[in-house]
């Protein structure tokens, strides 16, 4: 069972994403508000509890947002999963990264040059711009805010619906 807990600062902002163990243990040391639950429980020694999926500390926290790291799987999840050229949905093994501006001419390995790309464009755009190589990018690259990744995705509609109301869209 991986649930996930999204954790807002005492003034609704949300902070970050939690597991459900350290969510847990901030709900037995009164230390956070329980906003939403999923349906899902878990029994300890006396009774049953259900799992929470949105919590608030109970006391405002200085939150010093930082970057995301710059990663595959990061990039991958920025850009859906979908080929930034065809516009294609491919599992994970089928995409690979590419360099907007090539890196034969300079261009950087950083979140704003970076897109994922399936690996036939991959091969079509070559060591090329997309405007040299007659491509077009879907969407431009960008580096993405903490909260964007942490979104459930499609397969957790549940807790996607309990932090609707509490993420900024």
């Amino acid at each position: 069972m991986m649930t996930r807990t999204l954790l807002l600062n005492a003034t609704y902002e949300p902070l970050t994403v939690i597991g459900w163990q350290k969510a847990m243990t901030l709900v037995t040391l009164h230390k956070v508000e329980v906003l939403a639950h999923y349906t899902r429980a878990v029994r300890s020694a006396r009774r049953e509890h259900n799992l929470p999926a949105v919590i608030r500390l109970t006391r405002r926290v200085s939150w010093r947002k930082l970057g995301i790291r710059f990663s595959r799987h990061h990039v991958y999840k920025r850009d859906a999963f979908t080929c930034q050229y065809c516009d294609t949905q491919l599992p994970a093994s089928q995409l690979t990264l590419d360099h907007v501006t090539p890196r034969s001419t300079g261009g950087p390995t950083s979140w704003t040059n970076i897109v994922t790309c399936c690996v036939a464009c991959n091969q079509l755009k070559a060591d090329q711009t997309p405007e040299e190589a007659g491509m077009r990018l879907v969407r431009k690259p960008y580096a993405p805010y903490w909260m964007q990744l942490s979104v459930p995705n499609r397969e957790d509609d549940q807790a996607a619906e309990l932090w609707k109301p509490y993420l900024w869209q």
